[in-house]
């Protein structure tokens, strides 16, 4: 069944066309995400439909009543209109560990988006619009709100930039692209997928329309050949000027004929060119071999006055692996990348490739010079030089009017591609990325995804994007426990692992561990504690009496 319908909806500002000829079905019940650039109109759309701002023409049709419509925008300054009381906001406030008596007044940023978000789940609204939802979400209460929007009655319409989200969640995507909405069903995963089918079906279909054009102007230029030929001999002496008048004018007549029916065939379906999903290509200076090994860890411990962090950390990074750090806020990711850097002490042993260098992004990128524009930013000697980077700056999307920007004049988002522009004129053998995504709207978060898979060097990134986290990296270091784990595989298979009922050891694998136990033993026993092998063998002897017991 169907809610209601959005019918040709225009929506101007000044000259500025946002939504031109809009429409769509809104079925009951569905979940709907709406996609597109920053500034494309989401957040208007939602807007129209919540009735707070009027179309220049078109219009929402409701079937029946005019559903009872609830609006989560990303920003909320005036908390007055929002019911509190309401005894389901107050279960999922719980849920979300946001205190029973918190004064929204005096709340940090993510328990009033917590706050905001209880009282729009639990409204029992027919349509919820929400815009950015997740933001300040940690993992638990994002999978709370998969659960409640799963399985809540309502309609929902989602502007979000989390794609793992959106795949949980939605039945529909919308896209609006220039001004266009294109309706795709199924979740994210299934909307790339369509998108980049329908973008090669229709680069197959505009080379085939370019063959048959260049077919038709091959025959067209033959016929002008022959009319030019019989054109002329119709003007030379002879009896035979009639017979070459006739046959000019019937070539004419044949080349007017196949560009009348060219132009018609175009006219009547003209397949545009599909515009090319442009991403700037790494070229590091340094891949020349450096060493295998790019960086290895030995017994690393990080405390702050009387909080340790992590401490026993040993692993080794090769070159070319590109591995996701995890864990919770606070665990440590921004400090190790400070630690590699050399900007943080610690004890035990941390070494580095000499020669190797290092590129790394904060999340707030805040190491650009304030003042220098991008001209100045990306100045090159030679006219060649200068035009590679003007069209690497336009496939990340700068214009003409960027170009002479201060940086600190740049968003967030801007600053993020500034950077990563600076890593390619560099040359970076190695990539630290701390939250890389932050920011990004999702054409240039899969815009990022393309740049980097180009990337031949080392690659460790902190992320909280699941779906950039499961297309870039083979590789994790686990934050958990006070430690740093490094896992030779994905996400996904990590947390299949996790979930996996455990497996029961076998007699075989426990005599196996008592052996070993017993061997390094007899070594033991035959040193002294201040043997140089002694520490190194104890050690194996903890470990392998802890593995012994679990298996127990």
């Amino acid at each position: 069944m169907l809610l209601g319908n959005i019918h040709q909806l225009d929506y101007s500002i000044g000259d500025k066309v946002i939504l031109e000829k809009v429409s769509a079905e809104l079925p009951e019940g569905a979940c709907i995400a709406i996609v597109g650039p920053n500034g494309a109109g989401k957040s208007t759309l939602l807007s129209l439909l919540a009735g707070e701002m009027k179309p220049t023409s078109g219009s929402i049709d409701w079937i029946g009543k005019k559903p009872v419509i609830t609006y989560f925008k990303q920003e909320q300054a005036d908390e007055g209109s929002i019911d509190w009381e309401q005894s389901e906001t107050s279960l999922y406030r719980s849920k979300w560990n946001v205190p029973e008596h918190a004064d929204y007044a005096f709340a940090s940023g993510g328990e009033r988006m917590k706050m905001r978000l209880s009282a729009a789940l639990s409204a029992k609204s027919d349509i919820v619009l929400l815009d950015e939802p997740t933001n300040h979400l940690d993992g638990k209460s994002l999978d709370e709100l998969v659960r409640i929007i799963n399985e809540g009655n309502a309609t929902y319409l989602i502007v979000s930039h989390d794609r793992h989200f959106i795949d949980r969640t939605v039945d529909f995507v919308f896209e609006i692209e220039h001004g266009k909405l294109t309706v795709y069903e199924g979740n994210y995963s299934a909307y790339r997928e369509k998108k980049e089918m329908d973008r090669a079906i229709q680069e197959q279909h505009y080379i085939q329309q370019q063959r048959k054009i260049a077919k038709v102007e091959e025959q067209m230029a033959q016929l002008e050949n022959w009319s030019d030929k019989a054109h002329r001999e119709s003007t030379k002496k002879g009896g035979a000027k009639e017979y070459w008048r006739m046959k000019a004018k019937k070539k004419d007549v044949q080349i007017r004929s196949k560009r009348t029916r060219l132009e018609a065939a175009l006219e009547k379906e003209r397949i545009e060119k599909p515009k090319e999903e442009i991403a700037v290509e790494f070229d590091v200076k340094g891949r020349q071999k450096k060493g295998h090994r790019v960086m290895e860890l030995k017994d690393v411990r990080k405390t702050f006055v009387r909080n340790e962090l992590f401490k026993d950390v040993s692993f080794t990074v090769q070159a070319g692996e590109r591995i996701a750090l995890v864990g919770a806020n606070g665990s440590g990711k921004s400090t190790l990348f400070r630690m590699m850097l050399g900007q943080e002490d610690f004890d035990g042993d941390l070494w580095l490739t000499k020669g190797m260098s290092i590129g790394y992004m904060s999340q707030a990128v805040l190491d650009l010079p304030e003042n220098v524009t991008l001209a100045d930013q990306f100045h090159a000697d030679t006219f060649q030089e200068q035009g590679m980077i003007r069209t690497q700056l336009t496939n990340l999307g700068f214009g003409e009017k960027h170009w002479h920007l201060p940086l600190d004049q740049l968003s967030q988002g801007e600053k993020v591609k500034v950077k990563l522009m600076q890593f390619i004129q560099e040359g970076t053998d190695v990539l630290l990325l701390d939250e890389p995504t932050n920011h990004l709207d999702l054409p240039s978060r899969e815009q990022l995804e393309r740049t980097l898979s180009t990337f031949p060097g080392t690659l460790l990134f902190a992320s909280h994007d699941r779906y950039f986290v499961d297309r870039m990296a083979d590789g994790l270091l686990v934050f958990e426990n006070g430690g740093i784990r490094k896992l030779p595989m994905t996400l996904r298979e990590w947390e299949e692992r996790r979930t996996a009922p455990p497996k029961k050891p076998s007699n075989e694998e426990r005599l196996r561990m008592e052996t070993e136990l017993q061997a390094v033993l007899g070594k033991l026993s035959m040193l002294k504690p201040g043997d140089g092998e002694y520490s190194k063998l104890d050690q194996e002897f903890q470990k392998l009496s802890r593995r012994l017991r679990e298996l127990k």
